[in-house]
Formats: structure tokens, C-alpha cells, sequence
């Protein structure tokens, strides 16, 4: 269901293509400008902070139960942007911050790359990510020893997606966009508190983000 909320935006942002905008007051500039997202941006993450294990002892007798093992959750958050008129392509720079059930916080900094085509503004964007995120976890052996790990951890890697934006007004747009964190993938060998039975825990951190995102663009300021 929650995939719906992109195709719904998707189609929304070719309606809103075909509404002319000479009606309304032109800006100077269709795209230059500081973008401050009203609407925040909301979507669908796919991956990140899933959890594996190896049962190292040597009687094999460990069982494991880990919180948050969807494979997809429904995110939303913010964003900020600068764009700049460079001759005809688009320079900018993008900060945003999103939410999730498993995830504390993701946020990223990137450089933009976009090309204008009449309403449309089609962009490259690649950078830095960051993700914190609250794992719990519960290790039972044979022996009746029942362990439950728990805390944060936080995460940097890059960031790296395209999308597209459309005008709705010549300040308001309506974009959608994919995201993807490479945040790594990594093993840490653990035992059990009281027996001390050893066991690795497996972490892949990477994830994609797809989105809608509603925008209003102000004057630049820089």
C-alpha cells in the first residue's frame, strides 16, 4: 500500500506538467534558488540494518531473534537545497534528514547535477550518508541462557540516486527520487553473557530510499 504514495506523486507531477504556467507570474529564474521543503518528503525504504548470525559453539544450539526484519518501511522527513544556473545545466548542494521505525535517523549532503527540460528538471546527486539506527536482539541457547543485546549505532558511507522534479507553480515543485546508502556490510563476533558461546553477528547497512518530495523555492540567498 505504501508504494502506492510514489506512483500516486509520479502521476501527479505529469498532471501538474500539463498546467500551463504562463498564467501565473514567472520568477526570473525557473529553478535557481534556496528550496526549503514544506511538504518534507515521504516514501519507502528498502533494505538496511538486517540482521544475520552464525552460531559459532560448539554444540550448534543457539537460537536467534532479531526485532525489525522487514524487508521494506514506510520513511519521511525533510530537506533543504541550493541550485544554481551554471549556463544552462543546474549546480546545487542537498541536506536531508528522514525517519523511520528502525531507524533513529538518515540523512545525507550532496552535490546536485540537474538538466532542465520545460517543467522539468531532471537530476544526477551523489555524497555523503549517515545513519543511526536501534538494534535489539535475542540470543537463547540449549542450556536455558537467554541474552538480549541491545543499542545504536551510527553509520557513515555515501550516497548516491537521481530524480525528477516538476513545477507546479514557479515557486512550488513536486519531484520523486531514488536514493541509494552504501553504508557497508560487516561482522562482529560476540558470545553469549554467562556460557561465553561465541556467535558472529551479520550487518548489512545498505539500503535504498524511494520518494516523493515537495519543495518551495525562495530567492537564492547566496
Amino acid at each position: 500500500m505504501r508504494l502506492n504514495i510514489c506512483a500516486v506523486m509520479a502521476a501527479s507531477i505529469l498532471a501538474f506538467a500539463t498546467t500551463p504556467l504562463a498564467a501565473q507570474p514567472e520568477a526570473a529564474d525557473p529553478w535557481a534558488g534556496l528550496y526549503v521543503g514544506v511538504g518534507g518528503n515521504v516514501g519507502e525504504i528498502f533494505g538496511g540494518n538486517k540482521l544475520s548470525f552464525q552460531d559459532l559453539s560448539a554444540a550448534k544450539d543457539l537460537s536467534f531473534l532479531s526485532a525489525g526484519t522487514s524487508n521494506s518501511e514506510f520513511v519521511g522527513g525533510a530537506q533543504i537545497s541550493q541550485l544554481w544556473n551554471i549556463g544552462g545545466p543546474y549546480l546545487g548542494l542537498v541536506s536531508d534528514i528522514s525517519f523511520a521505525k528502525d531507524f533513529k535517523y538518515l540523512s545525507s549532503f550532496r552535490a546536485v547535477l540537474g538538466a532542465p527540460a520545460g517543467p522539468f528538471l531532471f537530476y544526477g546527486t551523489g555524497g555523503i550518508g549517515m545513519s543511526v539506527t536501534h538494534e535489539q536482539f535475542t540470543v537463547d541457547s540449549a542450556t536455558g541462557e537467554s541474552d538480549n543485546f541491545q543499542g545504536d549505532d551510527r553509520r557513515y558511507g555515501w550516497a548516491a540516486g537521481a530524480g525528477i522534479q516538476a513545477l507546479v507553480t514557479p515557486h512550488l515543485s513536486l519531484g520523486v527520487e531514488g536514493i541509494y546508502y552504501g553504508l557497508g556490510h560487516e561482522t562482529t563476533p560476540l558470545a553469549t553473557a554467562l556460557e561465553g558461546e561465541p556467535f558472529n553477528l551479520i550487518a548489512d547497512r545498505n539500503l535504498t530510499i524511494v520518494r516523493a518530495r515537495l519543495d518551495y523555492r525562495f530567492t537564492s540567498i547566496f
